[in-house]
């Protein structure tokens, strides 16, 4: 089968600006999953420094940013409105809390339902789970594919071995369509999601355990909802807020899941 000039030119060129489009797509839409959680919300940063640091939290693909809910003077009538975390920087972070909305209010209500529709995880949602899982399991053969299709559309026309590099370009194409979408499948968690389990954290020399529900993961961060807040450790400015439950993020570089908790029935 031998391939028109026009599409012999055209074919390697165009799929460099496909290239060159999903790389702009990905680096404007992927952002770890258990942080755009927590997107548009108060959170406490606490640094492995053990610094906290607090405001509404805006996540972009490459960065964190903290906008004060008040601003640090800085002299000449001016302050520091916000905070921004790059890499670097992001990877100094113990955990990330976000303070459950006040008791009694419907914001409470709604957050309390969200934990109850986690504990009992419904048919579509093991379904949803099970075609991400899925596709986790065969996006290397399908990445693959897309540039062995090229390259036998090479062996079938003389004039397109030629074109140096298209099925190269082909397989590129094929792996970033499969960024855009980023998993961290894990059976263990699969079978752990909408349960309560222990997540153990070094903090200094210490191992600490938490108690929380397990809602996702990916591969840098735990979420864990519903964990009950220890203000001790918080500065006095946020200890006299009064948070007792929170929803936490946690870096896995620092934190695993290591228990289930059996539930005694009263």
């Amino acid at each position: 089968m031998e391939f028109s000039p026009t599409v012999l030119i055209w074919a390697p060129i165009g799929l460099l600006f496909l290239s060159a489009i999903i790389g702009i797509v990905i680096e404007r839409h992927t952002k770890d999953a258990c942080l755009r959680v927590f997107n548009g919300d108060f959170v406490i940063l606490r640094m492995k420094s053990g610094h906290f640091v607090w405001g509404t939290l805006r996540v972009f693909p490459s960065c964190l940013e903290l906008t004060y809910d008040s601003p640090e003077p800085i002299g000449s009538g001016r302050s520091k409105a916000s905070y921004v975390l790059y890499s670097k920087k992001i990877a100094e972070i113990d955990r990330i809390y976000r303070p459950a909305p006040e008791a009694g209010s419907q914001a409470r209500r709604d957050w309390q339902e969200e934990i109850d529709d986690l504990r009992r995880i419904g048919i579509f949602g093991r379904i949803g789970r099970g075609l991400r899982n899925l596709y986790g399991m065969l996006k290397d053969a399908f990445s693959q594919s897309v540039g062995m299709v090229m390259g036998l559309a090479k062996q079938s026309s003389k004039t397109m071995q030629k074109v140096g590099g298209s099925d190269k370009h082909a397989t590129e194409v094929g792996q970033s369509l499969l960024k855009i979408l980023p998993h961290a499948y894990e059976p263990v968690f699969e079978a752990y999601r909408g349960s309560l389990v222990v997540v153990e954290s070094v903090g200094g020399n210490e191992i600490h355990e938490t108690v929380g529900v397990l809602e996702d993961y990916t591969v840098s961060n735990l979420l864990i909802r519903s964990v009950e807040m220890e203000t001790e450790e918080l500065p006095e400015a946020l200890a006299e807020r009064g948070y007792t439950v929170c929803d936490v993020i946690f870096p896995r570089s620092v934190a695993i899941v290591r228990h289930l908790v059996a539930e005694s029935r009263v």
